[in-house]
């Protein structure tokens, strides 16, 4: 009874949420005398209504062979998105999880606690960046790029390993980054918040007389986190009664820079982030003052693209060079004078060379050919641990590996209203090789409405991580990909130049899902194996109004069911329910403006304990110019406090993690020079 009338408190909030920004929008159309004059082009152009990674070359949405989303670095501004998380929560149908150690993604009602984003493929400037020891996506503040340097965010859903390969199994997301005449300008950004939040960012970008384009940024950030948490699992007198105090801050350094030169463009990046954990994960000690548990993770990046036209073809070279390093501090035992007994120390290594090719060809019968080659050299994929003062290490792994592929995709057009899409990819690992398709059927009654049908196969390589023989036995050296099949049909529409609109219907089975067993004769009493199977389907939708006076309105909602074919019950940390809306209003004086945005998720499971209701926030933000030079900044995060929690990973002892209560910043940013 009280977990029912604690959801439809919630769904009540919500609802209160987006009934509110609804009345905004409207409010403030009917304040307009005429609908703003801009024509589809020049909307599509506002909203980068072109997407490159579906097809890894620049097309309409409308004839993408896929459901796409964006945001742009306009709307990062607008609503104050801090990292990459941030803005993947504004995207419908997906949601962030926190464990206070990393943010994790779901999407279409999958967000296993702890699988290290491993199931989506994130690129930069349509680069991947998932690391090779974990196969993980970082997208929170350890990913290693500011999202103030982001231009957009495209968002592809469904399955994409027939362009991509491994990990593109549920998503692939796309951050393209901004460039010297993006930026155009230089700025110095000071801010300052709740929980000891400071942040230093300086940033310059333009495109010089002679068509060099440079782009630089530097970011500094650091966060003391919430002063006391509670954690009811631990509460007891020899720990602390359950509260954790003073470790849950945060250190953030990032570095950009981004060179072009006409066909030439060369990217780099490093980013750098420890973490203070309060959570005692993996049974080390709760609250130790002394000895903490934290971890630290570093990215960087190094990417070189060469493309032009050549007798007819759009040629493309590219090569790339990743480096991840990770390390972390586990104190299990020390004395009670502080001196260590059993602290553990872990860290790995892990890095690839990456080079590729692709051409794309306009053919006889409106045939539009693209074909590709890569190839993965993993030169190091290094895992080690020991315990403090033990000269034999636990784990001292020293691999490498390699991959290499080769696809071709076809696009056919059929008079004015129907294309056909068509992928193929074939990946050859050292264990293994795999085939992947994908297919569409794309139909346009006018240029600004399409009906699709989409299908698509997908992997995921079991990681370094998984195939630890040394953690896990000898048996995990057996593991094979994760397959996934997805059925999709989707509705995008424009209309009068200021509405879109979309709806989506999927279904999809995943097999062989590699998941930990009970094993009490591996070092960590467990091992990892073939055996998860889960159905899943799911219906979105999505309407963006732009009106005069620039204010911009997204709603949209997310009906999922993910279902584990071995329990017949529902995946953990899979909300039936995610309901979102964002509105931005111009504010009394040029350049300003308030943005306001509201998210609501339904009740989820758990993996072991009670589930977590349901739970519904408010974020507000605001940017007001104070002169020609001068910007002031602020935002309130839970502006209604809202108390909730994310379910926890089987590396918890709790069931669920606490997430922060109402949290504030404040800044100036003072732009140097403008053109």
């Amino acid at each position: 009874m009280n977990d029912t009338g604690s959801r439809m408190k919630d769904f009540r909030r919500v609802s209160g949420i987006l009934l509110l920004v609804i009345a905004a929008a409207s409010a403030s159309a009917s304040a307009q005398s005429s609908l703003p004059d801009l024509s589809l082009e020049d909307l599509m152009k506002l909203d980068a209504g072109q997407v490159f990674g579906a097809s890894e070359r620049l097309q309409p949405v409308t004839e993408a062979p896929a459901s796409v989303t964006f945001i742009t670095a306009d709307e990062i501004a607008r609503h104050g998105y801090r990292t990459l998380a941030d803005v993947l929560r504004a995207v419908r149908g997906m949601y962030v999880t926190n464990d206070r150690n990393f943010s994790f993604m779901g999407t279409r009602g999958f967000a296993k606690p702890g699988d290290y984003n491993s199931r989506i493929l994130l690129l930069v400037n349509g680069h991947r960046v998932n690391d090779n020891i974990f196969g993980q996506a970082s997208i929170g503040a350890e990913f290693g790029i500011d999202p103030a340097m982001f231009e957009r965010v495209e968002i592809i859903r469904g399955p994409a390993s027939s362009l991509y390969g491994d990990s593109a199994f549920l998503a692939v997301v796309n951050v393209i980054t901004r460039s010297g005449a993006s930026l155009d300008g230089g700025s110095i950004t000071l801010e300052t918040g709740t929980l000891g939040t400071q942040l230093v960012r300086a940033s310059a970008g333009r495109q010089l007389a002679n068509s060099v384009d440079v782009a630089l940024s530097g970011t500094y950030e650091k966060s003391d986190g919430v002063g006391r948490l509670y954690f009811p699992a631990f509460d007891a007198p020899g720990t602390n009664n359950g509260v954790a105090e003073g470790l849950d801050g945060e250190g953030v350094k990032q570095l950009y820079g981004r060179l072009a030169f006409k066909g030439l463009d060369v990217t780099g990046a490093y980013g750098s982030r420890q973490r203070d954990v309060p959570t005692a994960s993996i049974g080390t000690l709760f609250n130790h003052q002394i000895w903490r548990e934290e971890t630290t993770d570093r990215h960087t990046l190094v990417d070189v693209q060469y493309g032009r036209a050549l007798r007819g073809m759009g040629l493309t070279l590219r090569a790339s060079y990743d480096r991840y390093s990770y390390s972390g501090t586990f104190p299990f035992d020390v004395q009670p004078d502080g001196t260590p007994t059993l602290v553990a120390n872990t860290s790995g290594l892990g890095s690839r060379w990456s080079v590729g090719s692709g051409v794309t060809r306009t053919l006889p019968g409106r045939q539009t050919l693209r074909a590709g080659v890569e190839f993965i050299d993993n030169v190091m994929q290094d895992q080690t641990a020991s315990y403090m003062g033990d000269p034999e290490p636990l784990l001292d792994t020293d691999r490498s590996s390699t991959q290499h592929a080769v696809y071709v995709q076809d696009e056919i057009k059929l008079g004015r209203s129907v294309i056909i899409n068509a992928g193929l990819r074939y990946d050859r690992y050292e264990e293994f090789v795999r085939v992947t398709p994908r297919a569409a059927l794309i139909v346009l009654p006018s240029s600004t409405q399409s009906f699709k049908y989409l299908f698509g196969s997908a992997f995921r390589a079991p990681n370094e991580y998984e195939l630890n023989v040394v953690y896990f036995g000898e048996q995990v050296t057996s593991l094979r990909p994760e397959s996934i099949d997805t059925h999709e049909l989707v509705w995008e529409r424009y209309v009068n130049d200021r509405v879109r609109t979309s709806v989506s219907t999927y279904w999809y089975k995943a097999d062989r899902l590699i998941t930990s067993a009970l094993d009490a004769s591996t070092l960590l009493g467990i091992s990892f194996v073939n055996q998860g199977q889960v159905r899943a389907k799911g219906l979105e939708l999505e309407a963006q109004v732009r009106l005069k006076g620039d204010t911009r309105t997204i709603v949209s909602y997310a009906l999922q069911n993910a279902v584990d074919q071995q329990t017949h019950l529902g995946l953990p940390n899979s909300p039936r329910h995610v309901a979102k809306a964002r509105i931005s209003l111009p504010g009394p004086t040029s350049g300003s403006f308030v943005s306001l945005e509201g998210q609501y998720l339904s009740r989820r499971t758990t993996l072991f304990g009670p589930p977590v209701s349901g739970a519904a926030t408010l974020n507000v933000h605001v940017v007001q110019p104070l002169g020609p030079s001068w910007e002031l900044l602020g935002g309130v995060q839970n502006v209604f406090g809202a108390e909730y929690s994310d379910p926890a990973s089987d590396q918890h002892r709790q069931d669920a993690i606490e997430q922060n209560g109402r949290t504030a910043r404040i800044g100036l940013r003072w732009n140097l020079w403008r053109p």
